[in-house]
């Protein structure tokens, strides 16, 4: 009956990082997340219900388009697996499964957008900000968000080192977690991105999902202790 229970859970998380990945798709390239039905965007034939299913049409179809044999991106799939992994963990360690699933949820939009064109959308992140605010949570850390808008926005402003919406990003966990736990995440942060620094070169380094990595990294070391 527990394997059963943990099924479902992966398999919920799996679907719902399934669809937020594609919503990260379809915002980068401007197109509705309504219309169209989806489809293979080499071909563009609509897909059938066993090509959508998270986890399992990805190997079945051998991660290629069933109609023109293009190949999928690996990236959807991992999306998926890592969407399983979130929501297992979220069940297993949280205290506040809303707050936490919430939580992780917006991070993991916001990594795949940022991966794909450096930004945060604000008019993901401050609904997402605000919702977070309303459920149930510790108290706000008003003066530790103070103290990072401040001197990360001068860092920011003078180096060139983050973006905006890193800035942004890094006050909203500022003001959830409080200024010890946010320097704490914002190290586990860099560290990530000094070890993925290889696979960008030259190019501008996505830090959402290192900032995602570091809060999740931060929330298994203070369930293990």
């Amino acid at each position: 009956m527990l394997l059963l229970l943990y099924t479902l859970i992966i398999y919920f998380g799996a679907s719902l990082a399934s669809g937020l990945f594609l919503c990260a798709e379809r915002l980068t390239a401007g197109q509705s997340l309504i219309k169209p039905k989806s489809h293979c965007t080499v071909c563009q034939h609509p897909l059938c219900w066993w090509q959508l299913l998270p986890l399992i049409s990805y190997p079945l179809l051998r991660g290629h388009c069933y109609y023109c044999a293009t190949p999928i991106p690996l990236a959807a799939w991992v999306s998926e697996i890592i969407g399983g992994f979130l929501g297992l963990f979220i069940w297993l360690t949280a205290a506040a499964p809303s707050f936490t699933g919430l939580l992780f949820a917006g991070l993991f939009l916001f990594s795949w957008i940022d991966i794909k064109q450096r930004i945060l959308l604000p008019v993901l992140f401050w609904p997402w900000l605000i919702t977070l605010l309303l459920l149930p949570h510790e108290p706000l850390h008003l003066t530790a968000m103070l103290l990072l808008v401040s001197g990360l926005g001068l860092f920011a402003h003078f180096s060139r080192g983050l973006g905006s919406g890193d800035v942004q990003l890094l006050a909203g966990i500022g003001l959830l977690y409080g200024f010890n736990s946010t320097i704490q995440i914002l190290l586990f942060a860099c560290l990530l991105a000094i070890g993925g620094h290889a696979f960008y070169q030259h190019k501008t380094i996505p830090f959402i999902p290192y900032l995602s990595l570091g809060i999740w990294l931060q929330q298994l070391l203070s369930f293990l202790h």
